[in-house]
């Protein structure tokens, strides 16, 4: 920013208030910036003119003329989002505001070492560019969660637990020297909870709580409406609350995290041990006798068929959850706590209840009373939109940053700086892409 004028940088920020809010009148652009509405529109109409922004229908009166709502311009830009899992990798293609290009899922290769699994993540990414007509430096920005310790300074996997291979793996330098474009690198509690705050029912929560339970077990801390780091970075690390003071060891080094107990793959350990011991006629029905069959949605089934087996284990699962959780909400007193990941997608419906029971039983009355306990919503694929918010802001910022320095002269003749039209038949958003970046 330090390159743009001043008026320039007050355009941006507009711009970047459009964006954050998804679809603003230019009244309450007035009320939130301050300035006259003679100013205000004047800088809305220039971003119009450069086609930054588009009306995106009227919202409600408030006594007199409906108010035309401005939003960002789908279509307008090419982001990366990735989910890195330690079975699964997501990938989601999309345009500054998160609209959704094309999404895929597939095995992440994570367990076979950073070489394997970040070429992978490359593969995937061109695969998914070339099939909408992109080239690399059509990408205006890549945010990638990984499940791992970061160090967020400088875009380097410090260690990644039950992978040892990931020890210092610079993700950030690997994907700039690939692309040439903007990347972010945070893990993925965080940005999947970003996409709850976006996409989800948590944008107007100041303080909240995003848990993860997967493969591993993490959470992001929203406190007064601002993501809570720790002086490190590390503050979330959800999963290494001791809830079992004689449980099984963690990777941390410590017994009775709550990770060693709530894991899928802890539970499947467990289902799977219960299966070869004969205590569970439906999960043997169900899995054909093979305990490798058995999934986490096999085993919600066996549930509602009323399998005592996997009642009780799933059932124990949300008891060590809400105890952590207890400690969450006498501290923090938020809310609103979401539970998310591969085990809220599968089994959430079923936890819920006894994390709630937990809960409300345990915690101060007080802190009980003003907390909201639910199970998240959101798909696979916005797991990936969400690592694409982590390069959003900056991304807009640095193709502002181009138009301006081309010239707003030729705004109305080059919308954005050399952009150009690719056809594409997988999707129906706009195929309005930069051309230079």
């Amino acid at each position: 920013m330090s390159r743009l004028r001043l008026s320039q940088q007050h355009t941006l920020q507009i711009l970047q208030l459009i964006r954050s809010s998804g679809s603003i009148s230019r009244a309450d652009v007035v009320a939130r910036t301050g300035d006259s509405p003679f100013l205000i529109s004047k800088v809305c109409d220039e971003l119009l003119q450069g086609e930054f922004i588009t009306e995106a229908g009227v919202g409600e009166s408030t006594g007199g003329r409906r108010p035309t709502l401005l939003s960002l311009r789908p279509g307008f830009g090419r982001l990366v989002g990735v989910h890195l899992g330690t079975v699964n990798v997501r990938i989601a293609l999309t345009d500054f505001q998160g609209n959704t290009i094309a999404y895929i899922k597939d095995l992440s290769h994570a367990a076979e070492g950073p070489d394997v699994a970040m070429n992978h993540v490359i593969k995937l990414i061109n695969g998914m560019a070339e099939s909408h007509g992109l080239i690399p430096s059509d990408i205006n920005g890549i945010g990638i969660g990984i499940s791992g310790v970061l160090d967020r300074s400088i875009g380097t996997t410090l260690y990644w637990p039950k992978l040892p291979r990931w020890v210092n793996v610079p993700v950030k330098k690997i994907l700039e020297e690939r692309y040439q474009t903007l990347v972010v690198l945070e893990d993925t509690s965080r940005t999947s909870a970003l996409a709850e705050v976006w996409f989800g029912g948590a944008h107007a929560a100041k303080h909240f709580i995003f848990i993860s339970i997967g493969a591993g077990t993490g959470a992001a801390l929203f406190l007064n409406g601002s993501l809570y780091e720790g002086v490190g970075g590390f503050a979330g690390e959800f999963g290494h609350i001791s809830v079992a003071e004689k449980g099984p060891l963690c990777s941390c080094g410590n017994r009775g995290c709550l990770e060693t107990m709530v894991s899928a793959s802890s539970l499947l350990r467990k289902a799977r041990h219960g299966l070869s011991m004969g205590l569970s006629n439906t999960l043997t029905k169900l899995s054909h006798g093979n305990p490798q069959n058995i999934t986490l949605e096999l085993l919600a089934q066996a549930m509602r068929e009323g399998d005592r087996f996997a009642t009780r284990l799933l059932s124990e699962m949300g008891a060590y959850v809400g105890r952590a959780t207890v400690g969450l909400v006498n501290l923090l007193n938020p809310e609103l706590i979401v539970i998310g990941g591969g085990i809220a997608s599968a089994v959430g419906e079923l936890i819920h209840p006894e994390i709630e029971r937990v809960v409300r039983e345990s915690a101060m009355v007080q802190s009980v009373k003003q907390v909201q306990i639910r199970m998240s919503k959101m798909e696979e694929k916005d797991w990936a939109r969400g690592a694409m918010l982590l390069a959003a802001e900056e991304a807009l910022s640095n193709s502002f940053v181009k138009w301006s320095e081309s010239g707003r002269a030729k705004a109305s003749a080059v919308p954005f700086s050399g952009l150009k039209v690719r056809k594409s038949n997988a999707t129906s958003v706009s195929e309005l892409t930069p051309g230079t970046n």
